[in-house]
This record gives structure tokens, C-alpha cells and sequence, in this order.
């Protein structure tokens, strides 16, 4: 059986579209983890008449997983003063991550004429959002931070885009701000769903044989329709360089009419995930870049997968 037999997608899909929140033209590409008892998705939301792929983040609340409700203000708007204003041009894909008590939101930022950053913040309460600092240089748009130290060090996953096209990359720091020692992870495949660019989609997963780590890849330019899919590759507990196993296929790639027709044609694109107590992972997407989404998988299924591979 391929993993994708047990890929189950939500009944109600999509779970929210722009009628859930008045005024928008997209609520896609969020962020996702629990806060207490109660699941909270970051959204990207944009309006008519302002540029790019989103202007601002929106927290969404639900007691189920399944049914949300989106905050009519938003989260995280442009900074307007101080040093992070040039940056805030536009505001979207923001990843979570619960590391030592405290929830870090990366985001990717543009400066006009510069390309994209990273943003480093920090929420305890996702009602109140605090800037750090810049983390990484263009063209860097999606780190993900690892859900807690390794050796020592914290780590995080980047997706520098090049004339290499982009592709998966490790770093390390020894206080979120100042990263290095880079190391390549994963390139583009060979294959029709994976063979222009990767990078990395929500928080790294930590289980007993490793670091599961999902990845969204992206069928070239050559291809028609290109697409946007989600794979996955296992890392070393103890040294996250080292793949140990991975997918040689995609678990989900774009089928139903809400992932194939929208703003972005042929695209499922994850920036977060919320692993039930019974192994049940929860995956919230964004389909076609206009609504988001929620398919199920057991982890050990996909972990499993990649060992078999």
C-alpha cells in the first residue's frame, strides 16, 4: 500500500475559506498548535487591493481541531515603527514552534528590492507579539525551528532559494539570534512532483527512530500544471544531518477541486501540524493558496514509511 491509502482528508474540507472572515480575499498557509485545551492556527489572510501573498496573520481558535473560528483583528500586522518597519512589506507563511515554554513564530519578510528574510518573534498568550530580530539573509523565506536543543544548541531548518533552485538546509545557534554551521539536507528530486525546489514545512517531529520532518516539494516549470505536494524525510535524534530514511513518493498532493482551483492552481502547502495524543496527526494546508484545509495520517505510518522506503 502507498502512504497516501492512509491519508485521510476532513469531511468539511475546506475548514475555512474567506467567508469566515469578511473583507478577505485568502485565509491559507497557517501555522498550527495547541495553546491549553484549545487548537490555534496562525493564519495568512489577504484583502483586495494590497500586494503580494498577504499582509497580515490572524489567529484562528477551536476547541475541535475541526471547527474554527478566525480573530477578526489581526495578530501580526506590518510593523509600523522601529527597526523591523522596512521589513513588514508583506506578511505570510508563519510557522510555530513550542520550544522550552515559550511559543517562536518565524515568518517570512520582503524589503522591497532586497528579497525575503526571516523573522524571529515570541508569544506567550497569541494575543501579544514580540519582534526579536533577523535571522536569517535573502532569499530565505521559511526557518523552522526544532521543537527543542540538540547538544546543546538550537536548531532550524531554512530553504535558501538560489540559482540552484531551493533546497533543504540545517543551522545551529546558542541563542536564536546568531546561527551557522550550515549544512545541506536535501535537494530537488528527480522525479515530476519533486524536481524544482523543496523546503521545509511545519516544526520538525521528534519520535522514538527520529526526526520526522515534512517538506513540501515543487514540480518545475516544465511540468504542466507545476504543483506544490508535501513528503517527508527522517533525521538523526542525536545528529540531525544525517537522513536516515524518507519518502521516495509524496503522502499528499493536490486532488480535490479546492486544492487544484484557486488564486494558486495545483497546491497544498503545510506550515504546521498538531500530533494527537493517540498518534493521530493532525495536517492543516492551504488549497490553491485561497482556503485551508485538515488531513489526517497515524505518524507511525509515516514514519514507518520512510524507514521502508
Amino acid at each position: 500500500m502507498s502512504i497516501r491509502d492512509f491519508v485521510r482528508r476532513c469531511e468539511n474540507n475546506p475548514i475555512l475559506t474567506t467567508a469566515d472572515l469578511p473583507g478577505a480575499d485568502a485565509v491559507y498557509n497557517c501555522a498550527a498548535t495547541k495553546f491549553g485545551d484549545k487548537y490555534i492556527l496562525l493564519v495568512s489572510v489577504s484583502k483586495p487591493g494590497t500586494p503580494g501573498c498577504g499582509r497580515a496573520v490572524h489567529v484562528a481558535e477551536s476547541d475541535d481541531g475541526v471547527n474554527f473560528a478566525i480573530w477578526p483583528e489581526p495578530f501580526i500586522s506590518p510593523a509600523d515603527g522601529g527597526p523591523f518597519t522596512d521589513y513588514d512589506y508583506d506578511l505570510c507563511d508563519p510557522r510555530v514552534t513550542l520550544l522550552e515554554g515559550v511559543y517562536y513564530i518565524t515568518y517570512p519578510a520582503h524589503k522591497p528590492g532586497l528579497g525575503v528574510i526571516g523573522i524571529l518573534g515570541k508569544t506567550e498568550d497569541f494575543r501579544h507579539f514580540e519582534r526579536l530580530g533577523v535571522i536569517s539573509l535573502p532569499s530565505n523565506r521559511v526557518p523552522v525551528l526544532f521543537p527543542e536543543k540538540i547538544d546543546g544548541y538550537y536548531v532550524r531548518l531554512d530553504r535558501p532559494f538560489g540559482i540552484y533552485n531551493g533546497s533543504l538546509w540545517l543551522s545551529y545557534s546558542k541563542d536564536l539570534y546568531f546561527w551557522g554551521n550550515f549544512k545541506h539536507l536535501l535537494s530537488a528530486g528527480d522525479q515530476t512532483w519533486n524536481n524544482f525546489k523543496v523546503g521545509p514545512s511545519g516544526p520538525p517531529i521528534k519520535t522514538d527512530a527520529g526526526w520526522l520532518v515534512i517538506y513540501h516539494s515543487v514540480s518545475g516549470p516544465k511540468i504542466s500544471p507545476p504543483g506544490y505536494y508535501q513528503s517527508c524525510i527522517l533525521l538523526d535524534l542525536k545528529d540531525p544531518s544525517k537522513i536516515i530514511g524518507g519518502l521516495d513518493e509524496y503522502f499528499i498532493g493536490p486532488q480535490e477541486i479546492y486544492e487544484r482551483v484557486g488564486r494558486v492552481p495545483n497546491v497544498i502547502f503545510s506550515c504546521g501540524h498538531i500530533l494527537e495524543p493517540d498518534g493521530n496527526l493532525k495536517f492543516y494546508y492551504a488549497g490553491a493558496d485561497t482556503c485551508i484545509c485538515l488531513a489526517e495520517v497515524p505518524l507511525d505510518k509515516l514514519v514507518s514509511s520512510c524507514l521502508n522506503a
